[in-house]
């Protein structure tokens, strides 16, 4: 998304810079004229065979450094930095840099790091949603990380470091966030005087006739196969229906899937290959069990003509309206989700949808000079309050 968005404004005639951390740069990038430093740092997976990228992952001293130059010869009151993903590898020492330097900034909410060690407010071995107040006692004493506690308190020293020193969320007052379902998750721990705008997320599919989605027998899943997002309940639905299913992406969720009769898992794909596959599907399932912020391939199928089964608690449930574009299910009740896929065995049922789906999506799409226009909008009032 910060690719596209930056590509987008670089085509409008905005003077754009992109700063990363980790190689390969984009050719999307370099072909529209965008200045790119890339740190050639790695990431934080990566901090078991190299100690360095752990310390850095607390504190990127080189990012610092980088936008301090990037913001050199720039107009402060006519210069924004938008932050976009900075947990994985940049940190929040060039967001520090950014705000000391009092040019316009603003954050896209793409998940809840600015607030959560974890980043999804949901406890992971428990597999549930999280209700405590992020870095309390009582989160800080709760293994709800991914892997283990001492992972956990990494990223509790991580966060720590991150709002005292990395100014996040304290020094940002202006947030593009995706949905109302992570608004108002955010809104209560963010910057009390804090102003949101609201924003499409791009989406790179172009139109074309919607899928004949009755003539398909396959569902499908897109994305990473992870417990949270819900594969387990996807896979045994999908048994106890006996429907065959593709999972397009990879995880720990894969052995599961692997190990069903009525699963296929293809591994990541290019972007075109994963496209193709959702136009060849009868129904995309989107079983999350976290709030998730938006969950763009449910737009994808739109886009195409699939309609989606959605987990009720996820975004993406605000794009789908039950019974009409899709259904919603109660994240993690598998008769539930069994339910919907048997309501779509219908050729009629999900022709409907996935044409109701298809006209919702297109008539409210809005195309990328307008969206661009809105993004240099929400600029212009940020630095008209500097």
């Amino acid at each position: 998304m910060a690719i596209d968005e930056a590509c987008d404004l670089a085509r409008s005639g905005v003077r754009v810079s992109f700063l990363g951390a980790v190689a390969p740069v984009s050719d999307q990038l370099r072909t529209n004229g965008i200045r790119v430093v890339c740190l050639n740092q790695q990431e934080l997976a990566s901090a078991a065979s190299d100690p360095k990228v752990a310390i850095a992952g607390l504190w990127n001293g080189s990012a610092y450094r980088a936008m301090r130059r990037l913001l050199e010869d720039c107009d402060r009151r006519g210069t924004i930095v938008h932050v976009h993903g900075f947990t994985q590898a940049l940190g929040a020492s060039a967001i520090r840099c950014a705000v000391e330097s009092g040019v316009g900034v603003v954050c896209t909410l793409h998940d809840y790091f600015t607030v959560c060690p974890n980043g999804g407010l949901f406890n992971y071995g428990a597999r549930r949603q999280c209700e405590l107040h992020p870095l309390s006692a009582q989160c800080i004493f709760t293994d709800c990380d991914k892997r283990n506690y001492i992972h956990k308190v990494y990223r509790v020293a991580r966060t720590v470091i991150q709002q005292k020193y990395g100014l996040l969320p304290k020094g940002i007052k202006h947030y593009i966030s995706l949905s109302d379902t992570s608004e108002a998750v955010l809104r209560k721990y963010l910057p009390h005087d804090s102003k949101f705008f609201r924003l499409q997320n791009p989406i790179n599919v172009p139109r074309r006739p919607p899928a004949a989605v009755a003539e398909s027998n396959r569902l499908i899943v897109v994305g990473r196969l992870d417990p949270e997002k819900g594969i387990d309940v996807a896979v045994r639905a999908a048994e106890i229906c006996s429907h065959p299913i593709t999972f397009v992406g990879g995880g720990p969720g894969e052995r599961e899937a692997r190990m069903s009769p009525f699963c296929d898992v293809t591994g990541w794909l290019p972007r075109e290959r994963v496209v193709s596959e959702i136009a060849a599907a009868r129904c995309l399932l989107f079983p999350s069990l976290w709030k998730e912020t938006y969950g763009l391939c449910v737009d994808e199928a739109a886009a195409l003509g699939i309609p989606s089964i959605v987990s009720a608690c996820t975004a993406a449930a605000e794009r789908v309206e039950d019974g009409v574009t899709g259904w919603h299910a109660p994240p993690g009740d598998v008769d539930a989700w069994a339910e919907c896929i048997t309501r779509m065995a219908d050729d009629l049922t999900v022709a409907r949808m996935g044409r109701a789906a298809y006209e919702r999506f297109w008539e409210t799409r809005e195309d990328e000079a307008t969206r661009t226009e809105k993004l240099k909008h929400i600029y212009e009032e940020v630095l008209s309050r500097l």
